[in-house]
């Protein structure tokens, strides 16, 4: 942020690349998920925790009074939760 910072003030151009991750999570398999976060040190307790949580999801899809089938979630993180990047 200094570096920016001083470009700015300086009249300095200033490149800048924006990552959008707002909806990454949405797609992230859950089994890459514990891997990751195994590999960077999660483990133990709070990797089976977070484990637990994703494993086993289901969801329907509701238009006016009808309701789909339930299915599995295998991917993403339930909107909203504590594990929802972007809340």
């Amino acid at each position: 942020m200094d570096d920016f910072t001083f470009a700015l003030e300086n009249k300095n151009s200033v490149d800048i690349i924006y990552f959008d991750l707002a909806k990454a999570f949405d797609t992230v398999p859950h089994s890459l998920l514990i891997s990751k976060l195994y590999k960077v040190g999660i483990q133990g307790n709070l990797l089976s925790w977070i484990n637990d949580y994703l494993t086993n999801r289901t969801f329907t899809v509701r238009v006016s009074n009808q309701y789909s089938e339930e299915k599995h979630c295998t991917s993403g993180v339930p909107q909203g939760s504590i594990l929802d990047f972007h809340k």
